[in-house]
């Protein structure tokens, strides 16, 4: 889930269809509809060009399917549908909410008979490097110095179990810790899964199933036959292994265990990772296609070891749930998979990282306690509600609609319960292009009595058609019931009750608010500080050295053992409102080891676009223990960040000394101050608005913080003198690539342009994109690399510019490679893109591509606010007075008499009404008001000014 996944996947996958043929069969229903809460494109909409082709499909009949269930049939056993935490730090925020909100999320997750009802929850073994969204702490930094307690993983699993004590529970590594060495596969590997399986039995949890390293090679036989009889000598003799937690797992562990009798005895699983195609840089509109493939080798099928889908999905948290309904049909249908394990569990990770909005549930708001129950819950509930891990397949009850040999129009599973009474069966219609009948028959001693009938329409914003108690049918003398079923549709025919949809229902959203301050006292120790998620290293709440209460504290000693390929140069952890933008962040640094510590302002992952944790934006102020400070810039490349103004302060200079580091944000102005003196001041306009955070230029565990504050511009922490007037610096769009559509900030494609791996691309010369914006400032970012073309880049029609894509570089880089600056911010303009089939004699190839655009537009200063009391030129009398003002509802104001403050960052009524209680004194003095928007820190004009005569 970063690049070197991408990058492996989209290899994979391209094999896949070259030894396959043309194993995707192409589908007339593209997604259209926008869905109300994940807006995007959901619902089938028919091509004009293919308008004849598919009158003359929809016009041929589907022919009726017959489903034979037969209590006597044989078939595989049900291990279940599961998820994934970790992989990583995308359960961060869930920690954070508010405790209804909270366990709202988690019923709908775990509670048995009321959301998903997930029955396995994989778990990260946390290794402090950073796993796809930000880093999981290491139960043990140093050999042999354990902690138990420390990160969220063990606690989820706490709750999840609490709420299906049945759910099974198991273990895999992305990241290790330093002392692992270069390689999970070794014997310092073994020994750390050893340890954190007795943290997870010391946390009184069963840890069942146990994997090695995710979705990286080298290993061997030898190590998991060691691994095998490690558990065996520690008393871990019941955990189960699943091997090998890869992309070509089937083949390759089968392979093994048919050549190695010892091998084949020490796995108990085989789980390969999405063994249906790697779907994680798809498009939302390309989601009807994929998936559509899960054959696994006779061979591997005749071990009669379980397979598993140990990792799949990587989709969109609710769009992904029509996807996510095929696949777990034909898991068994195609492959004979018996579980499934959807990546991840749940989206609650800050929305700038990649894979943001993937899960089965939203969960991204902790201060607002905002959460969204995806589609995705509701087509794992269609099974997982209606048969339990121990039921049994029917495989003369599975198969595919209307008498294909492959998913062309649909397909279902039926399993049975292990008392041999009750049956379920799950049909889905999602590649269907009209109604078809299907009828299920009832033999083999099974239950015969009437059947309920649950359904989720899968192309539909309404969710009131999702999991819906559709009918109950009441079979025929011959035991047999009939239905016509929808398009794009699922199914669940049942003997059993109890099931249930949920309704507890999610606040609305809100942005957080400046200010903001947190001195660490309350967090909990071991744990990540509340609203911080740590991207790099492991960042916690920890007893503060040299003074009195909490701190956090960088606990990594040495690099991590990455998982991915692309590594951040430091570690970090971040957090707050990405629309921060004129603000002051300040926090206490401490040094423990020799090096720098710092802040981060204005910071975004570009995780969201790349997949690749190390490109960052941000500024920082840095301090090192020689007591020179740094502000630098992290410009998104991926490089060591920049120095843009710097110098040596010897009175800050010292290890484990105390020192405030101040980072104000003005407009384009960014001033540092040390020890509240300020020591130097850049301009710079890359970055217009983002989080904050903390830092460290290395791996130095021990190095403190304290006292974050995020402060307004007419509050101050740390005093500093700003320019007058209004102070409103541009805002910055990013429009990704896969942002689609005919509206502004939307791209549309003419040609055969594919998309993945953070762009899209094509070779196709004639072909082109267009971008209508509206914004002063436009950049074109594209991936340049050593196979790329040339392409015509024009502004409103206007003459093309040439733009060489190409780049002798080692792997494809995000880059921007065209601007435009000065143009009319209210006009709508349009960017095209062509490809011109020519390139650099250097380049390998003629490829356009295209990551995205930046398009700025002017900042807007906050609403001037209005005094209504007390009126200009007005006599009032020494003591305490009433100021009287409207102003926008939320916005906050800070009222000044003769350039003091008097009320600081009031906050308005819902109505807007505002009042100010100060004391005035004998003489004159001139009333202003000043408001300040709460989400950007941006700040009005002041007010005409009052003049008052006080006697």
């Amino acid at each position: 889930m970063d690049t070197y996944r991408d990058t492996y996947r989209d290899t994979y996958r391209q094999r896949r269809w070259a030894s396959g043929g043309d194993r995707f069969v192409a589908i007339t229903a593209v997604l259209a509809m926008l869905m109300a809460a994940a807006a995007v494109l959901l619902a089938p909409a028919r091509a004009d060009a293919a308008t004849a082709a598919t009158a003359a499909t929809t016009a041929t009949a589907i022919p009726d399917t017959s489903i034979a269930v037969n209590g006597q049939d044989t078939g595989r056993t049900f291990d279940g549908i599961g998820a994934i935490s970790g992989g990583g730090g995308n359960s961060r925020l869930l920690t954070d909410y508010p405790p209804a909100q909270r366990d709202a999320v988690l019923d709908y997750l775990f509670k048995p008979g009321y959301g998903a009802n997930l029955q396995m929850l994989k778990l990260e073994t946390g290794g402090d490097g950073n796993t796809t969204s930000g880093a999981e702490q290491t139960i043990e930094e140093t050999r042999g110095v354990i902690n138990c307690k420390v990160g969220y993983e063990f606690w989820l699993a706490h709750q999840a179990v609490k709420r299906n004590p049945h759910l099974t529970l198991s273990g895999l590594t992305w990241s290790a810790p330093g002392w692992v060495g270069s390689s999970m596969y070794s014997q310092n590997g073994i020994q750390f899964l050893l340890d954190w399986l007795g943290c997870a039995k010391e946390q009184g949890l069963t840890i069942s199933y146990l994997g090695g390293w995710n979705e990286r090679g080298g290993w061997t036989t030898a190590w998991w036959k060691d691994l095998r009889a490690a558990l065996d000598e520690h008393g871990f003799g019941a955990v189960k292994l699943v091997a090998a937690d890869q992309v070509d797992s089937f083949s390759e562990v089968g392979g093994s265990m048919a050549q190695d009798a010892e091998f084949a005895k020490a796995v108990s699983v085989i789980g390969e990772h999405y063994p249906c195609g790697w779907n994680g840089p798809t498009p939302v509109s390309d989601y009807p296609n994929v998936e559509t493939d899960c054959r696994t080798s006779a061979d591997t099928q005749a071990l009669k070891t379980p397979l598993w889908a140990s990792e799949q999905g990587s989709m969109q948290y609710s769009a992904g749930g029509l996807p996510m309904a095929r696949a777990n049909n034909i898991d068994y249908v195609d492959g004979r998979m018996t579980a499934s394990v959807n990546w991840p569990v749940v989206a609650s990770a800050y929305s700038d990282v990649a894979y943001a909005d993937q899960g089965l549930v939203l969960a991204n708001e902790p201060w607002s306690g905002r959460y969204d129950v995806g589609m995705s819950t509701w087509v794992t509930a269609h099974t997982t509600q209606f048969a339990q891990p121990g039921w049994q397949y029917l495989d003369g009850g599975s198969g595919y609609l209307g008498g294909e040999t492959s998913d062309q129009v649909g397909s279902y599973v039926t399993l049975k319960s292990p008392d041999h009474q009750n049956w379920s069966s799950v049909v889905e219609t999602t590649r269907a292009t009209g109604p078809q009948k299907v009828s299920l028959t009832v033999s083999g001693g099974l239950s015969t009595r009437p059947v309920h009938v649950w359904s989720t329409d899968l192309v539909s914003g309404d969710r009131s058609q999702w999991f819906v108690q559709d009918r109950t049918l009441v079979p025929d003398a011959h035991g047999t019931v009939t239905m016509t079923l929808k398009p794009d549709s699922i199914y669940s025919f049942t003997t059993t009750t109890g099931q249930h949809k949920g309704n507890a229902a999610s606040p609305s959203s809100k942005p957080l608010p400046l200010p903001y301050a947190d001195s660490f006292d309350k967090g909990a120790q071991g744990q990540q500080a509340r609203f911080l998620a740590n991207m790099e290293g492991a960042f916690s709440v920890q007893p503060c050295a040299g003074r009195h209460g909490k701190c956090v504290q960088l606990d990594t000693p040495v690099r991590p053992l990455e998982w991915g390929s692309h590594e951040s140069f430091y570690p970090y952890t971040t957090g707050g409102g990405k629309a921060w933008s004129n603000y002051q962040v300040s926090a206490d640094v401490r040094n423990a080891k020799p090096g720098s510590v710092g802040i981060l302002g204005r910071q975004s992952n570009l995780g969201a676009q790349t997949g690749d944790p190390s490109k960052v934006n941000s500024y920082s102020l840095t301090l090192s223990d020689a007591g020179a400070w740094s502000i630098n810039l992290a410009n998104g490349s991926g490089n060591i960040p920049k120095s843009l103004a710097g110098g040596t302060l010897p009175s800050a200079a010292g290890l484990n000394t105390w020192h405030n580091l101040a980072l104000t944000f003005d407009g384009s102005l960014i001033i540092a101050s040390v020890d509240g003196t300020r020591v130097g001041s850049v301009t710079d306009t890359t970055l217009s608005a983002g989080k904050v955070g903390l830092v460290a230029d290395g791996y130095s565990g021990g190095d403190q913080y304290d006292n974050l504050k995020v402060s307004t511009l007419t509050d101050l922490a740390v005093p500093v003198s700003l320019p007058e007037g209004a102070h409103a610096p541009g805002v910055v769009t990013n429009i990704g690539y896969d942002t689609t559509g005919s509206a502004t900030n939307q791209w549309q494609y003419s040609g055969t342009w594919q998309s993945g791996s953070g762009n899209t691309w094509n070779n196709t010369t004639g072909d082109h994109a267009e971008l209508a914006f509206q914004g002063d400032n436009v950049t074109l970012q594209s991936l340049t690399y050593s196979n790329q073309g040339i392409v015509d880049v024009s502004l409103d029609g206007g003459t093309p510019t040439a733009v060489d894509l190409y780049r002798d570089s080692g792997s494809p880089t995000p880059t921007s490679v065209f601007t435009r600056t000065g143009l009319d911010p209210d006009k709508q303009h349009t960017l095209t893109v062509t490809v011109t089939g020519t390139k650099n004699p250097a380049s390998q190839g003629t490829w356009a591509s295209i990551a995205g655009a930046l398009v700025s537009r002017p900042g807007k200063p906050a609403p001037t606010p209005t005094v209504t009391r007390p009126a200009d030129r007005a006599t009032v009398h020494p003591g305490q007075v009433r100021i009287e003002g409207t102003a926008t509802a939320g916005e906050l104001i800070t009222v000044s008499l003769s350039g003091a403050p008097a009320c600081v960052n009031l906050p308005t009524d819902r109505n807007g009404n505002w009042h100010c209680d100060t004391h005035v004194r004998t003489g004159r003095t001139v009333l202003t008001a000043v408001g300040t928007d709460p989400v950007t820190g941006l700040l009005s004009e002041a007010t005409a000014p009052v003049h008052l005569t006080v006697s």
